[in-house]
């Protein structure tokens, strides 16, 4: 560890030394220019939006701070932690943010021993491009360096690398396998933006536990939050989803605040959120909606020990419906009456349903 931490240090150093007294502060950096320095900030900003609801932000490899009017600009006034190997590097961003008292800088080694906490966000711009030491797997320590910031990003983490196919060779420039990289990315995050629009020949990955902070860019007003909750928790990201219709008193809301606490496991409030939206549907004449509300609660009476009473609500409810016939069939198939299963599949009038439990079936059936 301490070789290789050594290694990526030199290899910084090599780079970076000879343009430590350029006058341009991109150049410093290592950009080729500083609209280009300008552009791939923004782009890291954007991927990070809203960045006014980020309460921390670690930028890895931050050189002299640059990121941090971006984000200031942008609405960010969370905590700034910057990062650097170079501590000339670190020592011109001090004293060039030493008004920030949201933000501090330390050198150090972000991919080696020294680095410590976590961030809402962690970004890293341009530093996975350095060549660190001869015949080192590059692409196999971009990927390490990938997973020792994404255990730091309690949200979000975004990265700019050079692509090996995109992007000319350079003095000192380390290109990354895209696909290899990408891989790397969705085996460790459920949500993977790649871009490669931003500057020519290289791509920028973005990281997230959800679909969350993506969504309240896009369809952003109270209007759209149960539409956005919906899609959440069809994703599996059920508390996103509640936080999203917090306060709102639809019945369209109730109902999915329902849905949402009921994957969370909180049956009686889900029950009770149920409940509010099948009555206030039945005063508004929203038949389809009383049919969801009901046909939510089946779950949450059984979860509760009322099983009798979630067999009868969804009997009544297939009548008339597939989907509450699938219901049953799951909740009969549950308590292992094979029989009655048959039964109840033999009504599903949707043959690709029907195709569906009969095959169950058979697989029980031996």
């Amino acid at each position: 560890m301490a070789e290789r931490d050594e290694a990526r240090k030199q290899a910084a150093e090599a780079f970076y030394g000879a343009l430590g007294g350029h006058g341009d502060a991109a150049r410093r950096v290592g950009w080729e220019s500083a609209e280009a320095h300008a552009l791939r900030l923004w782009a890291m900003v954007e991927a990070l939006a809203p960045v006014e609801t980020l309460p921390s932000l670690i930028d890895v490899g931050c050189g002299e701070g640059a990121l941090l009017p971006v984000l200031r600009e942008a609405g960010f006034a969370g905590s700034y932690h910057g990062e650097d190997v170079r501590e000339g590097a670190i020592g011109r961003a001090k004293a060039a943010h030493a008004g920030d008292p949201g933000a501090r800088f330390a050198a150090v080694d972000s991919f080696g021993g020294g680095a410590v906490g976590r961030a809402a966000a962690v970004v890293c711009s341009g530093t996975l491009n350095t060549v660190s030491g001869e015949g080192v797997d590059h692409d196999a320590e971009v990927c390490a360096a990938l997973a020792a910031m994404w255990e730091r990003a309690e949200e979000v983490l975004a990265l700019d690398v050079a692509v090996a196919d995109r992007h000319a060779e350079g003095v000192g420039i380390a290109r990354v396998d895209l696909m290899r990289l990408w891989e790397a990315a969705r085996a460790l995050a459920p949500v993977v933006v790649v871009r490669e629009d931003v500057i020519a020949g290289e791509a920028l990955l973005v990281l997230s536990r959800g679909r969350a902070r993506a969504f309240s860019r896009r369809r952003s007003g109270p209007e759209h939050a149960v539409a956005r909750a919906k899609v959440l928790l069809s994703g599996g990201e059920a508390a996103a989803a509640l936080a999203e219709v917090e306060g709102a008193l639809t019945a369209r809301a109730e109902l999915v605040r329902g849905a949402a606490l009921g994957a969370l496991g909180r049956a009686q409030a889900a029950l009770d959120a149920l409940t509010r939206a099948a009555v206030a549907g039945e005063v508004e004449g929203d038949r389809a909606l009383v049919f969801e509300a009901k046909l939510a609660m089946a779950p949450c009476l059984w979860r509760l020990g009322a099983r009798r009473a979630a067999e009868t609500l969804l009997e009544g409810l297939a009548e008339a419906s597939d989907e509450a016939r699938a219901h049953l069939f799951e909740l009969v198939m549950a308590r292992r009456d094979v029989a009655r299963a048959e039964r109840v599949a033999a009504t599903i009038e949707d043959p690709w349903v029907r195709r569906e439990l009969e095959q169950r079936l058979a697989r029980v059936r031996g």
